[in-house]
């Protein structure tokens, strides 16, 4: 439904950014218990919410840009904030959302999944988010609190993550452009990519020849070998 300005209007919602799936599974477990519809980040047509349920990865201990775009267009009058992050640091993303746009958040939670770049299990203690699907149905103002986060972690991230991981094109690629269709970032033609780059892997995933492959640098390597983190952190 349109306003009079021509804004789409919904009452409520589930919208999910997620390129190796750990956010969308988040955002359909609530989709099944509260039976809002659910929205790609990308795809979804409304800017004016009652209620939002939000579900997003870390992204070098930040909220992804894409995210920050969505917040800064969208009037939510509840705003429920799932970020999952690869069982590292989760830096202080949820505070910076609620202090930097001006919705109302009314519950949280810092989700650990699996790492974009090892083979960890995914979360499977779905049902230990039933206390902010009540909160949810229920809504009441929260105050995030402030967390750690890395002074150091905003700073030139993409171009970190290209130096972490390279993207290899093998002999297998037949040029069909999958690659290129799934790109949101329209950083990669044929299985070759360019500065525009973030290393979500989502190319690499959806290939259907398996033509693509991941190599890390060895101080990604050596990151990526302390000690993991499993702890949810629920805000409601």
């Amino acid at each position: 439904m349109r306003d009079n300005e021509g804004i789409y209007q919904v009452r409520d919602a589930i919208v999910y950014y997620s390129n190796t799936n750990q956010s969308k599974r988040i955002a359909q477990y609530f989709a099944d218990k509260l039976g809002y519809q659910v929205w790609d980040i990308y795809d979804v047509p409304y800017r004016d919410f009652d209620n939002l349920v939000l579900s997003f990865p870390i992204h070098c201990q930040s909220l992804p840009d894409i995210v920050k775009q969505f917040l800064a267009k969208s009037q939510i009058k509840s705003l429920t904030l799932l970020a999952t992050y690869g069982r590292m640091c989760h830096g202080n993303a949820l505070y910076e959302a609620q202090k930097k746009y001006s919705h109302t958040v009314v519950a949280g939670a810092y989700i650990p999944t699996r790492h974009t770049y090892l083979q960890d299990e995914e979360f499977d203690a779905l049902d230990s988010l039933a206390p902010i699907v009540e909160k949810v149905l229920a809504p009441s103002p929260i105050k995030i609190p402030k967390s750690y986060k890395n002074p150091f972690s905003d700073l030139l991230k993409r171009r970190r993550s290209q130096l972490g991981v390279k993207i290899i094109k093998t002999d297998a690629c037949n040029a069909c452009g999958k690659c290129a269709n799934v790109c949101k970032e329209n950083a990669i033609t044929n299985g070759v990519t360019n500065n525009k780059c973030i290393r979500c892997l989502k190319c690499l995933t959806t290939c259907p020849s398996g033509a693509l492959e991941y190599a890390l640098s060895a101080p990604m390597r050596a990151y990526l070998k302390k000690k993991k983190r499993d702890e949810l952190i629920i805000y409601i």
